[in-house]
């Protein structure tokens, strides 16, 4: 698992000054990206084997209130490893308090053929590593 700390811009927000339900997603990339960094596989590096990851499947549960300016922990883990996806999970925290929940999965694809590919073994391994199926 990997954890980060987020802070709400008011750009993410609406009138209310909560966050707007499609604004999340931009920290679901954000999480993604930087556990990719962590893992040793920034996304500049999967680019050039070739590769590439576009997200086919994303989903989010609001549980409490998220607004402008609260500072947010954000964890993630990976919730599935198959063939050429993979799953993150994500919990995001105002304070000890589960506000926001969710999954993002991406696909391995040739950037060549635009047809998925297996996951590279060496990145499948690191993936592993922090398989945690925990349903959230």
């Amino acid at each position: 698992m990997i954890t980060k700390k987020v802070r709400i811009q008011f750009v993410d927000t609406d009138m209310s000054e909560r966050i707007h339900y499609s604004s999340i997603f931009r920290y679901f990339e954000i999480m993604d990206h930087d556990f990719f960094r962590r893992i040793g596989y920034p996304y500049k590096k999967i680019f050039t084997l070739g590769l590439d990851m576009p997200r086919v499947h994303v989903e989010c549960s609001y549980l409490g209130n998220i607004r402008y300016d609260d500072e947010l922990e954000v964890q993630a883990t990976i919730a599935k490893v198959g063939n050429s996806s993979y799953t993150l999970q994500f919990c995001f925290y105002n304070k000890d308090e589960l506000v926001a929940k969710g999954r993002l999965t991406n696909v391995f694809i040739d950037t060549s053929t635009g047809k998925s590919v297996k996951i590279p073994e060496f990145i499948k391994e690191e993936l592993l590593k922090h398989l945690n199926p925990v349903s959230v």
